[in-house]
């Protein structure tokens, strides 16, 4: 069965979550699927995908950005294209700049799947600030027509997208999963320093300047270092703050190998995601990743986070309590080596038995066989 992998843009790192069902349903069940990964543009820093990704818009050497301009022209090739794979289901990452998707399904006949990942859901719900918004909103609303099956990646999320106006009879929700036998815990490492670790976008819904306030209200009560793999707007802030506080350790973005060796070296992985501009995380797989190397969790309870973290071993606060997210740090941080071995294993095991990616694969080959042909 050939599916045709749908999105506006890609960039490896840190989308890995757009791929990683493809790679392992690749040559699984007797070479039942195949995938090829069609998007605008491109940016694909890691040789490990194995996957084939084409994209469309001309400038492959420049940012995605500076290549945004040319979307509108290179739509309609996109489409073409999609239907030319002939595939036999067309699964489309965010709703958002779906318009190539839909129009192959038509012209080819395949139905479509549409995964729903937050952003999408955000925008649907809100009143257009300009023209771009528009169109998306128009694009959205046809995805949500043409889809066979709609999937949102948390049940935070599918409330989310039912009352910005998804239809409720196609919307079920699929937990995306992570790899639990890729990310596992590595019993050799030697933690020379008591570790907090932040993986992701350096803004404020991710939370990170509140993440280093709780860190640098810690370095009284105990010695630690703050990890901090990504990038974004706050880098230059950070920067600033890192000549004061030389526990601050900027790595910038890593690639998913480097980030699993962080999360196996930490004592506890921070994501105070918030409430910011009208939008909360609608998953956080950052949270599944690091539990599932054995790394417990401090979050803060915004949207979809809670059902990504283990309710026995991870801490959730409330939004934007820093003193909390402070004194839960410091109770993680000051277990002792049986207590920290216990809560690694408590967290590991709930990813396992709930939010794996085996699960979520088996899931996706339920839909892609249901949609494909929906007699049987």
């Amino acid at each position: 069965m050939k599916i045709a992998l749908t999105k506006g843009t890609l960039s490896v790192p840190p989308t890995y979550f757009a791929l990683t069902h493809a790679q392992k349903m690749s040559g699984a069940n007797d070479g039942e699927f195949s995938f090829k990964f069609f998007t605008l543009a491109a940016k694909i820093e890691d040789p490990e995908i194995g996957i084939e990704v084409r994209d469309f818009a001309p400038l492959r050497r420049e940012s995605i950005s500076r290549r945004q301009v040319f979307f509108p022209a290179v739509l309609p090739l996109m489409a073409r294209s999609i239907a030319a794979f002939e595939p036999q289901v067309i699964h489309q990452h965010f709703a958002t700049w779906a318009g190539p998707a839909v129009s192959a399904s038509r012209r080819a006949g395949s139905p479509l799947i549409t995964t729903l990942h937050g952003a999408d859901v955000m925008l649907a719900g809100r009143q257009p600030r300009n023209t771009m918004e528009k169109y998306q909103q128009r694009t959205m609303k046809a995805a949500a027509t043409a889809s066979a099956r709609v999937l949102a990646v948390s049940e935070f999320l599918a409330d989310a997208a039912i009352a910005g106006g998804f239809p409720k009879d196609k919307l079920v929700v699929h937990y995306q999963g992570i790899d639990t036998d890729w990310f596992t815990p590595d019993t050799t490492v030697v933690r020379e320093r008591p570790q907090i670790l932040f993986v992701g976008t350096l803004n404020d819904q991710k939370g990170i300047l509140q993440a280093v306030e709780a860190s640098i209200g810690l370095l009284g009560e105990f010695d630690h270092d703050f990890v901090i793999a990504g990038a974004g707007p706050h880098m230059a802030e950070l920067r600033k703050l890192q000549s004061d506080h030389g526990h601050l350790k900027l790595m910038g973005r890593l690639d998913r190998t480097a980030v699993r060796e962080q999360m196996r070296r930490a004592t506890v992985l921070v994501a105070p995601s918030r409430l910011s501009k009208g939008a909360r995380e609608a998953a956080g797989l950052v949270l599944l990743e690091a539990q599932a190397c054995g790394t417990p969790v401090v979050a803060y309870d915004s949207g979809g986070i809670a059902e990504m973290v283990s309710p026995e071993s991870g801490t959730l606060l409330t939004e934007n309590d820093v003193e909390g997210l402070r004194r839960a740090l410091l109770a993680v941080l000051a277990d002792d080596v049986a207590a920290r071995a216990e809560r690694g294993a408590v967290a590991r095991n709930f990813v396992v038995g709930h939010r794996s990616l085996a699960a979520s694969v088996s899931e996706l080959t339920g839909h892609y066989r249901d949609v494909s042909d929906p007699t049987a």
